[in-house]
């Protein structure tokens, strides 16, 4: 073959190979799209109940489709701090739910929320374990512990919160709400302070806190009050689930009293959402969910003052005029 017949053909054979392998590249390529599509699908659909299927050997924190990313979305009408893909809405229904603001506590309180006081660290570190010494209901469910390698805790069913009686039965302990009615408040301290899960916490910041809460709880106080005027272990203290004055804002605080919130009472004359408080029994009862004081009674660093919390009364509001909604 001539040479530059040969030289015509070795080139027409470099570009029919360079085109023949840029055409294989790009079905590859597609092959490959086409196989991770696929693989998604069916990845994704692997996820399906996957927390009761969970492995702790497996490392899920490079799986892209389990990072939902770090809480950078800030609703504009409530600012709740939101993942990127939750439902718009979701927080206070586009601004038609309006809580009342947590109020800045007052010391010592605030000093150890806002990193002023030299042990606030350990305070933020511990907060769980110090709201438990101070709690007025117990925190109640069906719990499953698993062993092995990586000790396992899971709740099944629905979690509850249960209440006592003001005064213990006789050869009783004081738990929970009946720890306030101590009449020595360096035996409430020491009881406080020997409450399980406590050794690592620090007796001046308990004791700074109990006086706090004697001093700011409203439903403290109330219960204090209640007691006081108990004739009898017949009688019954119940606070209501409901007690929104009417004609007065449907989210104004007022510090509770037993007049206007509360009543003593002897037989069964109450509803069923209300708290029913005995001054002296061994019986536990449960706290009703859509109680107003459910989180009060349960988290009263949070809900320093003992205010409201979640009502089903409240009234949903336009969020431009402000207008409650009657339906």
């Amino acid at each position: 073959m001539p040479r530059g017949r040969r030289a015509r053909h070795a080139s027409q054979q470099q570009v029919y190979s360079q085109n023949l392998s840029e055409e294989r590249q790009n079905i590859i390529r597609a092959n490959a799209r086409l196989r991770q599509r696929v693989s998604t699908r069916r990845s994704l659909a692997s996820y399906n109940r996957l927390a009761f299927q969970y492995d702790p050997t497996a490392n899920y924190n490079d799986d892209e489709n389990l990072d939902i990313g770090p809480m950078t979305t800030i609703c504009r009408y409530c600012n709740a701090l939101k993942f990127k893909r939750e439902t718009a809405g979701l927080c206070c229904a586009s601004g038609k739910v309006k809580l009342d603001p947590l109020l800045t506590p007052p010391q010592p309180l605030k000093s150890l929320f806002d990193g002023s006081d030299p042990d606030s660290s350990h305070f933020l570190q511990h907060i769980l374990e110090y709201n438990n010494c101070f709690r007025m209901t117990s925190f109640g469910a069906n719990i499953i512990r698993e062993g092995g390698f990586m000790p396992t805790c899971k709740i099944q069913g629905q979690i509850y919160h249960l209440h006592g009686s003001m005064v213990p039965t006789p050869d009783e302990p004081h738990q929970f709400l009946q720890i306030y009615f101590i009449s020595s408040m360096v035996d409430q301290l020491n009881v406080r302070c020997n409450i399980l899960g406590t050794q690592q916490l620090k007796r001046r910041i308990i004791e700074q806190l109990q006086a706090f809460f004697h001093a700011n709880n409203a439903v403290v106080n109330m219960f204090k009050t209640a007691l006081e005027r108990m004739p009898s272990d017949t009688h019954k203290f119940v606070i209501r689930a409901d007690c929104t004055p009417t004609g007065e804002h449907v989210r104004r605080f007022n510090a509770p009293t037993v007049n206007d919130v509360a009543a003593i009472i002897v037989g069964d004359t109450t509803k069923s959402r209300d708290i029913v408080v005995q001054r002296r029994s061994n019986i536990m009862h449960r706290v009703n969910e859509t109680h107003r004081l459910y989180d009060a009674l349960q988290y009263p660093i949070i809900y320093w003052q003992g205010q409201d919390g979640y009502d089903i009364t409240l009234k949903m509001v336009d969020p431009i005029t402000g207008t409650i909604f009657t339906h």
